[in-house]
């Protein structure tokens, strides 16, 4: 029989979930402010490190910025700064990374507690969508009642009649509440013998949150000890908790002069719900108007409230059929006895449904059953011969996307404008109210527009909502949003502007996925079990005290196998991954330090504590690496098939290419040309806070330089050693060029060589003969070298580099039979004029190109480099890896459109990527991933997909226009959804001006 299908995959200490605890370590040999690095690991005893107990509680509450200091005796001593959002951000990725390989491209969701603070909210929000692009947020409350709903099945709904749930989920930081409403409207779905069919939903309202829950707890606890409060002491009263809550005895706490009990536990319980009352009375108000805020709701409420005595919003709480109580801290002893003698003192009390021993992966378990069941038809089932109307019904959750109203007017690009949030109360409360920020439309002008779901909904869930005029009557044009909650239906209407009937949009059809399972389950199963298929998808819950991911493979579940595994732990009969994965030793950086007493304002938190600040005497993370920064590092990385792929190249070829070489190492050489021996290899924090550095340097005293093309050239430097820069002449591509080799320690004494490329050359002579311009890298010093060869395409490259191209691709780097070339990286520059030969597709293939537009740098000559004063330069280049987010949909569109019509219309398989181009799409993704370079505003990640799209993809349609013409239709009919991809409909607008020539080229 198979085993329980709910795969965790991030695992520690034989449970099925890890501690969301990590260290932050640093050395102190190194004077610089911003260098540390993240573990999860517990450091090296010596090593200069601080823990966080709880990432999310540290990611909500904690000051922006936090500063360790290694001795405060010490004027002069080292610190570090540590900023709330990095810190969060990089824990995000490292549990990424913990993901097995062949599971981390599946689509993710994470759950999203009901934060009262907006702004707290967004943060957090944010930080999770700069490290998992495309993630969908469920609220984690709703899903745990999903748990109860689907997996427990222990849900007890009246018939007929509204039912009223409350979820009660108080974990260690946050206590949140979310009610649900179950509605059963008569709805005709079709004129068969029966006439009318029951429709059963379950509504979610908005739900609230505070942040009294178990660390509150765990300080009053400490009040009430007569301790300080520090993070030793929070963890031992946490322990003592615990056993006094599950044993029912005393529990001993070091140093306090009592002892924590049962009746002590109560007496806590009894304060924690009343700092939570008024929380509940804030979503009791919300009950009772949604129960009365139309003639609708207030007829079909009516009886229910006068059976129930509610009159005001005061009594709203007697409407409430079930309470769900969930997390670890709505179990303490009294803490439901507290909450009913406030609250129903008459003894007519609704029932209560607890959790269980579960309820450290409820949510998660509750977030993947949720999405299961969204599947069409639906992934999770029960046995043959069960009939639960309580399964068959819908929660229709919170609305999991914004709703956009783009506006294009003539010549112009898309501008959008957020209609309906998510997080907008208006959601659950509905009607029609005035959209704001509105661009100015001109009186008689035909805009055109659409209303679609934000990107976050993928591309097929904003297919064939066309851009369509609209005529705009009188200025100042206003908009309205008429939005019915029940129907999920939206729709834009205006007194000011006509033909306005194609904005409309059903919500609804953003909660189904019409796919059917490849290979249903119907074996047998374990009683009480649910049947489930297999599903590509992971539920992350980034809990108060640990973290869960959890994915669902073909086989059976049920509650009492999930509450056994919690309580027992799994073994190898399971099937449940452990996560072997370990962590790299960090590496670091140097700067100057100033002085910590002069340098932070009054956001600042000071962090010293002896189990956190230690002294170093054996430190992993010496500077001894500084020392090896020009030495070369042989890579014994196992090597992939560099041919051609002629797999299919959509989602799963992009997943089957970047996955074959995954599994073959953690840290992949994408065939020999990756050459990973070409620098000291950095780590990722490393690199990514030196390049913030530079940017801020840069944008102080040289504001003129695009900073995202000079990231996008090191990245593309990073994953292959050949990279054009492409562009109309005067753009700025040897200087670009040459302030990258300035910033990578690249001299002109040796290692930094600039060619200026002749088009009378026919062979490579005039580099590597006796007194050739490269004879340096024939010099086996083990020396990095970086070449730029100016004016690339002046002659074929292939008359003068075909020997250097070998050699930078073969295992043994050999340029001829005696000659071993050095460790090297070319850039090469590349005029897009009608003066210019176009390189031919196999270099293109080969190298990395990237495209720059005009630009002024108001640099004049290689001698006068606008260059900042305090700057020091990275130390090499960070490893290329699959690691985290490797696809992306908008990519996967593209390549899926491309490779259906080259199939249907049986066109050139040329027009496909290679591996090696699926290779690089692949690393650039990861690379943008680990170095945090969205959240760190260093490279947005629409930018970086365009430009792969445009340079990597697109690159490749040339040819006779009667021949492309199936795939470039294919493709324009995509790029109304690739808004915020300007290179992409550029290089589209190009191919279709050039049709009234019959050919397309790629250059202009």
């Amino acid at each position: 029989m198979n085993s329980c299908s709910f795969r965790f995959l991030v695992c520690s200490d034989n449970r099925p979930y890890r501690p969301s605890r990590c260290f932050v370590v640093a050395d102190p040999k190194i004077d610089d402010r911003k260098q540390w690095e993240l573990q999860l690991e517990p450091p090296d005893e010596d090593a200069w490190s601080y823990e966080i107990s709880d990432i999310k509680d540290w990611m909500l509450h904690g000051k922006p910025k936090r500063q360790i200091i290694f001795d405060r005796s010490n004027p002069k001593t080292p610190f570090r700064d540590l900023v709330r959002e990095e810190v969060f951000r990089e824990y995000l990725r490292k549990i990424l990374n913990r993901i097995p390989v062949e599971h981390q491209p599946r689509r993710k969701y994470a759950l999203m507690p009901s934060i009262a603070d907006e702004n707290s909210r967004t943060r957090y929000k944010s930080a999770i969508e700069a490290v998992i692009p495309d993630v969908v947020v469920l609220p984690e409350p709703e899903m745990v009642a999903e748990y109860f709903r689907l997996v427990k099945q222990n849900l007890q709904l009246e018939a007929g009649e509204n039912n009223i749930l409350l979820v009660v989920d108080i974990g260690a930081a946050t206590a949140n509440m979310t009610i649900i409403v179950s509605r059963r409207d008569r709805k005709i779905l079709d004129l068969d013998a029966k006439g009318a069919q029951r429709d059963l939903r379950l509504r979610a309202l908005r739900g609230d949150s505070d942040d009294r829950a178990g660390r509150w707890v765990d300080t009053r606890l400490l009040e009430m000890l007569d301790l300080t409060e520090s993070p030793t002491k929070l963890h031992e009263v946490e322990q003592a908790k615990v056993q006094a809550s599950s044993t029912g005895e005393k529990a001993v706490v070091s140093q306090a002069s009592k002892a924590i009990d049962r009746s002590v536990l109560k007496t806590i319980s009894t304060e924690l719900w009343m700092e939570l009352r008024p929380l509940f009375e804030r979503l009791c108000e919300r009950l009772y108007e949604n129960q009365v805020s139309s003639d609708d709701a207030r007829q079909k409420s009516e009886t229910r409230r006068r059976e129930r005595e509610v009159n005001t919003a005061s009594d709203a709480h007697r409407l409430i059929d079930t309470i769900l109580l969930a997390g670890g801290t709505s179990q303490l002893p009294g803490f439901e006895e507290a909450m009913f003698e406030t609250l129903f003192p008459d003894g007519k009390r609704p029932s209560v449904l607890q959790v269980g021993s579960a309820f450290s992966i409820a949510a998660a378990a509750g977030g993947l059953a949720h999405i299961l069941h969204r599947y069409e038809p639906s992934r999770i089932r029960e046995a043959a011969g069960s009939d639960s109307a309580l399964f068959v019904a819908e929660l229709e959750s919170t609305l999991p996307h914004a709703l956009i109203l783009g506006i294009k007017k003539k010549g112009e690009q898309e501008q959008s404008v957020t209609v309906l949030d998510p997080d907008d109360p208006f959601v659950d409360d509905g009607g029609q109210r005035i959209i704001r920020d509105i661009p100015p439309l001109s009186q008689g002008s035909e805009p055109k527009t659409r209303l679609v779901p934000a990107p976050s909904a993928g591309i097929q869930a904003r297919r064939g909502k066309k851009f369509l005029p609209t005529s705009v009557n009188c200025s100042p044009a206003e908009f309205a949003l008429s939005w019915d909650p029940n129907t999920e239906k939206a729709q834009i209407t205006s007194e000011c502007a006509s033909q306005l009937g194609h904005l409309w949009f059903d919500a609804g059809r953003l909660r189904k996925r019409e796919e059917a399972s490849s290979d249903p389950f119907n074996e047998p199963m374990p009683p009480g079990a649910l049947a489930v298929d297999a599903a590509e998808d992971i539920i992350l819950d980034i809990g108060m005290s640990k973290i869960v991911a959890v994915t669902a493979e073909r086989g059976w579940v049920s509650a009492d196998e999930l509450e056994r595994i919690v309580e027992n732990g799994y073994s190898s009969s399971t099937g449940l991954p452990l996560d072997a994965a370990t962590i790299a030793a960090p590496t670091a950086n140097g700067d100057q330090v100033a002085d910590p007493s002069t340098t932070e304002d009054s956001e600042t938190e000071f962090i010293q504590e002896d189990r956190i600040v230690r002294s170093l005497r054996k430190n992993p993370l010496t500077s001894a690496s500084r020392n090896k920064k020009n030495q070369s590092k042989p890579s014994d990385s196992p090597k992939t098939n560099e041919s051609s792929s002629k797999q299919n190249p959509g989602r799963d070829g992009v997943r089957e290419a970047s996955l074959s070489a995954a599994r073959t190492s953690s840290h992949v050489n994408f065939g020999p040309d990756s050459y990973n021996a070409w620098n000291w290899p950095v780590s990722d924090t490393e690199f990514s806070q030196a390049l913030t550095s530079i940017r801020d340097a840069f944008q102080i005293e040289a504001p003129e330089l695009r900073f995202e093309d000079l990231v996008f050239a090191i990245l593309a430097l990073t994953v292959r050693p050949i990279v054009l820069l492409a562009g109309p002449p005067g753009c700025g591509k040897s200087t670009l060029v040459r302030l990258i080799a300035r910033i990578l320690g690249k001299q002109s004494d040796g290692s930094f060589h600039d060619v200026a490329v002749q088009a009378h050359w026919d062979s490579d002579r005039p580099l590597f003969d006796t007194n050739g311009q490269l004879t340096d890298l024939l010099a086996n010093d083990n020396k990095a070298h970086l070449v730029l060869f100016d004016e690339f395409n002046l002659t074929r490259p292939e008359y003068y580099l075909s020997r250097l191209f070998h050699a930078l691709e073969s295992e043994d780097h050999i340029l001829s039979h005696d000659q071993i070339i050095a460790p090297c990286r070319v850039f090469g520059t590349l005029n897009i004029d009608e003066s210019s030969r176009p390189p031919s597709p196999k270099v293109i293939d080969r190298c990395f190109l990237i495209e720059l537009t005009q630009a002024s740098l108001d640099i004049a000559g290689t001698t006068k480099l606008t260059w900042p004063k305090e700057f020091n330069p990275l130390q090499g280049l960070p490893e290329v890896s699959l690691t985290g987010p490797i696809s992306d949909e908008r990519m996967d569109g593209v390549l899926s459109a491309l490779q259906q019509a080259v199939q249907d219309h049986g066109l050139r398989h040329d027009l496909l990527p290679s591996r090696r181009v699926i290779n690089d799409v692949c690393a650039m993704l990861s690379l943008h991933h680990r170095l945090d370079l969205q959240g760190r505003n260093l490279l947005d990640r629409s930018e970086l997909v365009d430009r792969l799209i445009a340079s990597r993809i697109l690159i490749k349609l040339s040819g006779a226009f009667d021949q492309l013409s199936p795939a470039l239709e294919a493709l324009e009919e995509l790029a109304i959804d690739l808004e915020g991809l300007p290179r992409t409909q550029r290089r589209l607008k190009l191919a279709r001006q050039q049709a009234r020539l019959g050919f397309v080229s790629p250059w202009q």
